[in-house]
């Protein structure tokens, strides 16, 4: 690893630091966090934050698997904060601030170089950098065992997939029929093997890309948030009054994410499931000569 790298610069800021040590990027992949670990001293406690959404895990950007390491370390904390974006590497009151994530092109010591990213000396004493640490220990929670074995299961699902649900900017819409399991399979994803109707849940869960560890209150409002996106349930909740909507009103809109995995029906049975299940306070199933949604006006 020779040369003046964004690596060799974190790791001369950590070899001398007594006391405590920080590393706070979204994305860390085992290897890179090895790296830097070598230097600090064994008597530094360590303070890591990252996310582990999985959609990113899947698409092999971060690694749960960190948690392993840091445990094989010893004294540390570990903790999530799900829109975490900042990158800051901080040894006592001094710090590196700027682009550079805990990956080998993040660090510039990929095969090919690496990434171009900055990384710029400061203190933390400066009002950007408290602010953004505050904001930080406002929205951080404790990583456990769990939401790194959930994080990683998710992302297998995607990653087991012939659909491109794993792509980090796709539209999320689900395919499973059983939305009543999603949050058995959300909180504890099975490890062993499963059927097809279980896999289909499974990456419904990890397109939705949400972070592990919710409550089911928060799980409900974040899949609740994500079926309002979906531009057919924004016709049916935002109506002004009674309507039905029908597979031959959503069918030409279904046939545009439509694929050889989920037919057009496949996915009109699975959204009617999931909006009745999940807005049961403002939509209902309805059996007429097809499945269709009604939206009922809520009583004053």
């Amino acid at each position: 690893m020779a040369g003046d790298t964004q690596g060799t610069r974190i790791r001369a800021l950590f070899e001398s630091a007594a006391g405590e040590v920080a590393i706070i990027a979204p994305f860390i992949k085992v290897d890179a966090m090895r790296s830097l670990l070598d230097v600090i001293p064994s008597n530094t406690h360590l303070r890591c934050v990252t996310r582990w959404l999985p959609r990113e895990v899947a698409a092999g950007v971060s690694d749960p698997e960190i948690l392993d390491v840091l445990e094989e370390r010893g004294d540390f904390d570990l903790s999530l904060v799900d829109r975490l974006h900042a990158k800051l590497y901080i040894a006592g009151d001094r710090c590196l601030v700027g682009s550079a994530n805990v990956t080998l092109a993040g660090l510039g010591e990929g095969g090919d170089g690496g990434n171009i990213e900055v990384l710029v000396e400061s203190t933390i004493d400066n009002p950007g950098i408290e602010a953004t640490l505050e904001a930080i220990a406002r929205a951080e929670r404790a990583a456990t065992r769990s939401m790194a074995q959930t994080a990683r299961r998710l992302a297998d699902s995607l990653a087991d997939s012939t659909t491109p649900r794993g792509v980090l900017d796709a539209p999320w819409f689900p395919g499973s029929r059983r939305p009543e399991q999603a949050y058995g399979f959300y909180a504890q994803p099975p490890s062993s093997f499963v059927g097809a109707a279980d896999h289909v849940l499974l990456a419904d869960l990890a397109s939705s890309n949400l972070p592990p560890g919710l409550e089911e209150h928060e799980f409900r409002d974040a899949i609740r948030s994500l079926l309002a996106a979906i531009p057919l349930a924004e016709t049916l909740l935002e109506a002004s009054e009674d309507m039905t909507l029908t597979r031959a009103d959503a069918s030409s809109w279904l046939e545009t994410i439509a694929g050889d995995d989920f037919s057009t029906n496949d996915l009109w049975i699975a959204f009617v499931n999931w909006m009745a299940y999940f807005f049961s306070d403002q939509v209902m199933k309805q059996e007429i000569a097809e499945i269709a949604l009604r939206r009922a006006r809520l009583l004053g």
